[in-house]
Parts: structure tokens; C-alpha cells; sequence
């Protein structure tokens, strides 16, 4: 700290009312555990009429060694604080008045010097020995002021000082206590503090989910009808690749959003129940169903090249012909009849073209892998529809609330609300 100047601290600031309060809480809580850990040490087993009850009076005596543990963090934390209360109500005591003196001490000090400095000035410059005089004597008596205010400038930097150095030994004390009164090996597990975290950032996401939960669901409502329009879209028009693509995309975005309301607990497990149907049907479903319809191509079109070959084709001009058969269909333009099997899916289209006749070309044979591979692209035909229903479904409940009578319990039942703190 300069003394010869501004003080370095200003004042202590802190409110020992508020210290106070926060240590009468943490003593408090200190006694209502206390007790705690009393009773627990006064149960016994008399009464007991489960097994559980049993088990959990085995258990009392070292529950209640814990609690006594936390008792002693709670006490210690508690005492702490209130004796650090009075330390920095004492600082702020002591110091407050030289703070004071220090500033008026200061004040005098410039003043003195300035006149000091004006007086010798004229001293210089007066034209007789007894004008001169006068203004030495007056510059004097104006030097033994500052010498003055100095000694009290220093004398009260030092009393702030000694205050200041007091409340910071009884902050480094009671620091030291807390020290102590947590080193009992009850910290918290890494999972704890994770689990903290976490919670905390949880709070934050559902109450902002709550806070704008009705405009996200007009974003729901419009989502699905962007979504079948889409899927539709992609039905009537099959070459535009980018149709299904974009529904598809909508789709995710609406299952997201689904998902986020039913973690937040402002929607259910059954609305992302039905979103996930939707993209499955649509777009996953549709696929593993295309990819097993085409597992079956190779051994379709090896049953084709083996009944060229007993009609006295070549295998290898069997299998030639064949090939190039399959490739001229699945690099064609697709006909009407295979748009309206595929439902507006092309390569499911040109499946269907080639299984049909493929079918027709091993009729004699009766080839079951063509029964198969025709099923599998019905059915994969049947998930198209059945993800535009169950999306047009979704679209008219989301602004008309057809289906609560048949969902609303289920709803109701699906909607879980977590609250962070306790055990999850």
C-alpha cells in the first residue's frame, strides 16, 4: 500500500450480515443431520416385519457414522464462516474511520504543499527584505502543515493495512477449515460430478423446451404436412431423386424434434414411436427390403442362364444374355406399370420389371426364388404405403386431434419427466 498516496484498498467490502446467515444455515443443517444420525443409532430390530426393514437396520449403524461425517463438514463449514464474519465486521470497523482520516490526512497534505510551493514562489520574487520575509515565514508554517499531514497519511495507511492483513489471515483460516472439515474421504465420485453437470445443463435445456414448446409444435404440425407432401411428391414424380431425399430429411428433422419434446417431458414416446415408423417404413424399411430382393438377383439370374442352356444355349451366351438383359432393365427408362408397382421408387420399379420376367422366363422351372424376390418387392411396396398413411395420419392428428381418444392415456402414460437430483 503507497500511504504517501491514494490507498491501494479503498475500504473492505463484504457483508458480514449475509456471512452470518449462510453460516446459521450450514449450522442448522448440521443439527437436523445430527439428529438424524441419532435416531439411526436408537432403531432396533423389535417391530421389524420384512426382510428389508432387517437388512436396513444392519446397515443403520454405518449410515449413521456417515452422517456424522457429513455432520462434522457441515459444523466445521459453519463455524468457519461466522468466525470469519466477525473478523471482517471488526476490518471493516477498524478501518472505515482511517480510510477517513486517511483521505482528509491526504487533503491537508496537497493543500499545504501547494501553498508551500505558492509562498516561496513570492518569496523569490518580492521586491523588499521584509516582504520576503513575511512569505518565508508564511512558507514555514505551511511546511510544518505537510510535514503534519504525512505523519497522518502514514498513520492511518497503517491502521488500514493492519486491518486488511487481519481479515486476510482470517480468510486463510477459515479456508484452512475448510480444508480440513472435507478431507474426511467423502468426496464426490467423478460420476457425481459428471452427473452434476449434466443436471445442471439438462435444467437449462428443459426449461427452454417448456418456454417455446408451443411454437414448436405448429414446426411439428408443419413438418409432417411439408413431409407427406413430399413423400407424395416422390411417388408421383420417381426420376426426381431429390424429392425423396428431401422428405427423407424433413422426416429425420421431425423424429429430432419428436425426440428432444419427449426428453424435456413436453412430449411422449408415442409421438417418436410413430416418427420413427414413418422414417423406417419410408426410408429404412424400403431399403433392407430392396437389399434382400437383391440377394436374390445373382441366383435368379443363374436360374435363368441354366434354363437357356437345357433350350441348347451355351452357358456362356446364357449367362451373357442374361446380364445383359438385367442391365438393360436396371439402366432403363422404368414403364408405367413398374412406377405404380414401385410407388414411385424407381430401382423397387426395375425390380419389379426384371422379377416379373424373369418370372416369366423360368414359368417351366418354377423357379421359387422368383416367388420370393416377388413377395419381398411387395412388401417392400407396402411399407411405401404404409409410411404415407401412418405420416398422413400424423400430419391431421397434429392439427385436428383425431387420435387423442385413441392415444391420449397412452400419451399420457409415455410422457416422462425427469428431474435432476434424485436418482435416474
Amino acid at each position: 500500500m503507497r500511504v504517501d498516496g491514494p490507498l491501494a484498498r479503498a475500504g473492505i467490502s463484504g457483508d458480514p450480515d449475509m456471512v452470518l446467515l449462510a453460516s446459521a444455515r450450514l449450522r442448522h443443517t448440521a443439527e437436523l443431520i445430527e439428529s438424524a444420525a441419532t435416531s439411526l443409532r436408537h432403531l432396533d430390530a423389535e417391530g421389524a416385519q420384512s426382510d428389508a426393514v432387517e437388512a436396513f437396520l444392519d446397515r443403520s449403524g454405518e449410515i449413521a457414522a456417515q452422517l456424522e461425517q457429513v455432520h462434522g463438514r457441515y459444523a466445521g463449514a459453519g463455524e468457519a464462516l461466522r468466525t470469519y464474519a466477525v473478523a471482517l465486521r471488526q476490518a471493516q470497523e477498524a478501518a472505515a474511520p482511517a480510510v477517513r482520516g486517511h483521505e482528509e490526512a491526504v487533503a491537508d497534505r496537497d493543500a499545504a504543499t501547494t501553498l508551500v510551493e505558492k509562498y516561496e514562489g513570492m518569496a523569490l520574487l518580492a521586491t523588499s527584505p521584509e516582504a520576503q520575509h513575511d512569505y518565508q515565514e508564511l512558507a514555514r508554517v505551511q511546511r510544518r502543515r505537510e510535514e503534519e499531514a504525512s505523519a497522518r497519511v502514514v498513520e492511518h495507511g497503517r491502521r488500514v493495512d493492519t486491518a486488511v492483513a487481519a481479515l486476510e489471515a482470517a480468510a486463510a483460516a477459515a479456508v484452512a477449515r475448510f480444508d480440513d472439515v472435507t478431507a474426511d474421504g467423502l468426496d464426490d465420485s467423478w460420476w457425481d460430478d459428471v452427473r452434476g453437470a449434466v443436471g445442471t445443463a439438462y435444467d437449462a435445456f428443459q426449461r427452454w423446451m417448456e418456454e417455446n414448446d408451443a411454437w414448436i409444435q405448429y414446426l411439428l404440425e408443419a413438418l409432417s404436412w411439408i413431409g407427406l407432401a413430399l413423400m407424395i411428391a416422390s411417388m408421383l414424380f420417381p426420376l426426381t431423386a431429390w424429392i425423396g431425399v428431401a422428405a427423407m430429411a424433413v422426416m429425420i428433422s421431425s423424429t429430432a424434434a419428436e425426440a428432444a419434446r419427449a426428453a424435456a417431458g413436453t412430449g411422449s414416446l408415442v409421438e417418436v414411436g410413430i416418427s420413427v415408423l414413418s422414417v423406417a417404413t419410408f426410408g429404412v424399411g424400403g431399403r433392407a427390403v430392396k437389399a434382400a430382393a437383391e440377394t436374390s438377383v445373382a441366383k435368379l439370374a443363374f436360374e435363368r442362364a441354366a434354363e437357356l442352356q437345357r433350350g441348347g444355349v451355351p452357358m456362356s451366351t446364357a449367362v451373357r444374355a442374361v446380364a445383359g438383359e438385367h442391365r438393360a432393365i436396371m439402366d432403363g427408362p422404368v414403364d408405367a406399370w413398374a412406377r405404380v408397382r414401385g410407388l414411385g421408387d424407381p430401382e423397387l420399379g426395375r425390380l419389379f420389371t426384371w422379377s416379373r420376367q424373369s418370372a416369366a422366363a423360368t414359368a417351366g422351372a418354377g423357379s421359387e426364388t422368383a416367388v420370393l424376390m416377388d413377395r419381398l418387392l411387395v412388401a417392400g411396396t407396402a411399407l411405401r404405403a404404409a409410411s404415407a398413411a401412418v405420416t398422413g395420419a400424423r400430419a391431421l392428428d397434429a392439427s385436428t386431434g383425431w387420435a387423442e381418444p385413441l392415444l391420449g392415456d397412452l400419451r399420457e402414460a409415455t410422457t416422462i419427466r425427469i428431474v435432476t437430483g434424485t436418482a435416474w
